[in-house]
Parts: C-alpha cells; sequence; structure tokens
C-alpha cells in the first residue's frame, strides 16, 4: 500500500469553509467512485490552520497525478477554485507502507 499525504496550510479563520468544502467534496467523490480511500484530519497541536488529507492507494503507479481517482470527478475543478483561496501553501509526501496490523 502506499500512502499520499497532503499537508494544507490554511489562512487564518479560513479552517470551517476548507474542512466544510473537503467533508462535501470528499462525501461526493466516494459516492462517485467507492474504491476511494481517504483520511481528512485537522490539527490539535502544532501550528494552526492545518489540514491534511491522506490518501490510500494500492499500487505505486496510482501515485501518478493523472492516474489520481479524486480528481478525475468532473466538479473537481469547481471545488478546486473554491479551496484555493483558503489555502497559504500545501506540500505533498509519498509513503509506503512496510507493516500494518
Amino acid at each position: 500500500m502506499f500512502i499520499e499525504r497532503n499537508v494544507f496550510y490554511l489562512k487564518f479563520g479560513a479552517s470551517r469553509a476548507a474542512i466544510q468544502l473537503w467533508k462535501d467534496y470528499l462525501s461526493a467523490a466516494h459516492e462517485f467512485d467507492d474504491q476511494i480511500q481517504a483520511r481528512l484530519l485537522t490539527d490539535l497541536s502544532g501550528t494552526g490552520y492545518v489540514l491534511v488529507l491522506e490518501l490510500t492507494y494500492p499500487t505505486y503507479a496510482e501515485l501518478e497525478p493523472s492516474r489520481c481517482r479524486l480528481t478525475q470527478l468532473p466538479s473537481w475543478r469547481e471545488f478546486y477554485q473554491k479551496f484555493i483561496p483558503l489555502c497559504e501553501r500545501s506540500e505533498r509526501t509519498l509513503y509506503k507502507t512496510e507493516v500494518a496490523y
């Protein structure tokens, strides 16, 4: 298994709107494709206004951005245009699962 971790550093005061946007989009995405495995995390400590999206993929090839199931939905562009103004910056990190119990 492979994990893509997207960390979004949100603008001050933008958390509530950003979280709701992602919840709505992920719900619609999962209805469209129930193979999408995603987790949305928020910060409890450390740097404030951080939103983390983790996506799980069974194969390395699926980490290719052009194959991302989440961005294949017709509503992706509209969603992303609403989310961009709420975000200061982001970073993307890829992980390989070595063991899981």
